[in-house]
């Protein structure tokens, strides 16, 4: 087990064999915030936990509706005929894996906190069909809220095609029973629509989550989860948005029809996920997507 050396002063981050942890933030001093399980039982890595202001889970991990949809996870369920999405393996589909390979950086900087890491996508065969390089770095700025940047980059080791599936999630999220709204939750958009039929195959700049529930210092909050597309991404962003939970800004290749990468070729994609007290007003959710937006432009101008 390693161990940031504020362990003692400040948030703690905790890798050992199996997971990438964080706790003690000012933003949930009592809970591990944070979980990433990159080596384990599951055929990919993913994120199990992200806390709420209520000191609860945003996410709904393992549903027994649905054993993958691990949380917060990367996967694509027809890469050159390939399943690399689901849990429960059939006899009539090759089945791959996404195995982590290394960290290549490890952040630990009071209030920013993640990794570098490399994977790869591999056949059954042991054949690497995709090459990524994953970044996930979390900003604890603000006792109300939170940020985490995911940045993939897909890298074609051989051609690929991309079938035209919904069985995919580059990345998707499953969100916790009381933000859904079978659940009682509510789902808007920044184009206004509110609830399943109005987000499910819509383009989107965010989309929010929210709901209320006990919290665990007997308190009742009202708590969300929203997912920004990055100004730059090579497509409008599609959602996959259900009413018991899922949430995909890009599902694969669903809405595109299918899609091919030739060998050597990349696929670029960056979300932003924004956990929240209050709903998507209290919050100022668009308030927060429109400084991403800055940011992403004074980055893009530096570069």
């Amino acid at each position: 087990m390693i161990a940031s050396e504020q362990a003692n002063t400040g948030p703690e981050v905790l890798v050992d064999d199996r997971r990438f942890m964080l706790r003690g933030t000012d933003f949930a001093p009592d809970c591990m915030t944070l979980a990433y399980n990159f080596r384990g039982s599951a055929r990919r890595p993913y994120v199990s936990t992200l806390v709420g202001p209520s000191g609860r889970n945003m996410l709904e991990c393992r549903p027994p509706d649905h054993a993958h949809h691990l949380g917060l996870w990367w996967g694509h369920g027809a890469v050159n005929g390939v399943d690399f999405y689901l849990e429960l393996e059939r006899e009539d589909m090759d089945h791959g894996r996404v195995e982590h390979v290394a960290f290549d950086e490890i952040v630990d900087d009071d209030p920013w906190f993640g990794f570098d890491e490399s994977l790869e996508w591999s056949d059954p065969d042991g054949l690497t069909l995709i090459s990524e390089r994953r970044i996930l770095l979390a900003h604890y700025a603000d006792e109300r809220w939170y940020t985490v940047d995911l940045d993939s980059t897909y890298t074609a080791c051989v051609g690929l095609k991309f079938g035209d599936t919904k069985e995919s999630v580059m990345p998707g999220l499953r969100v916790a029973e009381v933000l859904t709204t079978n659940g009682g939750g509510c789902m808007v958009s920044s184009e206004g629509g509110v609830g399943e039929q109005e987000c499910f195959g819509k383009p989107a700049r965010w989309i929010d989550r929210f709901g209320s529930r006990g919290g665990v210092w007997h308190k009742e909050y009202v708590e969300g989860i929203a997912v920004f597309d990055h100004p730059s991404n090579p497509h409008p962003a599609t959602w996959f948005a259900r009413d018991y939970g899922p949430l995909s800004p890009f599902p694969g290749h669903h809405f595109l029809g299918g899609g091919e990468l030739p060998a050597g070729e990349s696929l670029h994609l960056r979300y932003r996920l924004l956990v929240h007290e209050g709903d998507s007003e209290e919050a100022d959710v668009a308030g927060h997507y429109d400084r991403y937006v800055e940011e992403c432009e004074a980055i893009g101008e530096e570069e």
